[in-house]
């Protein structure tokens, strides 16, 4: 096949074979590879030079992604398959984890420490959102256990924040337990805390 190429305004490389549109790869890309504008290539090399342009658009996607926010490696695998194929987003997954950019420990002892600290989750909610963004099993509970939190006044903070009235009927009363339950507490810490509050 006859390779052709055309450069598009934004600088990326059109790849034609025999007239027919192919791909468009970075101009570096091109620059770097063994064709040139009118050679012969067989479909191997071709594919050869999609696989290395398509690697490094995942790896650019990752980087940009990264920049926003710390992802952990499922995260991250999950946000490249919407654009690229699941080999690749694995492939470009591991290799930010290898350097470095990617690590689930770091990941989820911020991440818990911020869901404590922000949020005045429990343990329990903690490890189900760390398990929920792909955190093992170990790592969320290391994370967790390394935490500092006050159960009591986690509670008596979340309490404060409903604004309950001084005599609230049963209704708010049961509203309020199923908050605190989905933030991470049993009825029995709940209790604790409101029996051992100073005010």
């Amino acid at each position: 096949m006859e390779i052709t190429t055309a450069t598009e305004k934004k600088g990326g490389i059109s790849v034609f074979a025999d007239g027919e549109y192919r791909f468009t790869v970075p101009a570096f890309i091109w620059a770097s590879c063994d064709l040139s504008d009118g050679c012969d290539a067989d479909e191997e090399a071709l594919s050869a030079l999609k696989s290395r342009a398509d690697e490094f658009r995942a790896e650019e996607a990752a980087a940009r992604l990264l920049s926003l926010r710390a992802h952990s490696e499922k995260e991250l695998k999950e946000k490249l398959r919407r654009r690229f194929s699941a080999d690749l987003a694995e492939k470009t997954a591991e290799t930010m984890r290898e350097k470095g950019y990617v690590d689930d420990e770091k990941f989820a002892e911020a991440l818990a420490s911020e869901l404590a600290r922000t949020k005045h989750y429990g343990p329990r909610r903690i490890k189900d959102e760390l398990f929920r963004r792909g955190i093992a099993k170990e790592i969320a509970e290391n994370a967790v256990s390394a935490l500092d939190i006050d159960k009591n006044a986690a509670i008596i903070e979340l309490i404060a924040k409903m604004r309950l009235p001084d005599d609230p009927n049963e209704k708010e009363v049961a509203r309020m337990l199923r908050r605190l339950q989905a933030a991470g507490y049993s009825y029995a810490d709940v209790k604790y805390a409101l029996e051992n509050r100073e005010d």
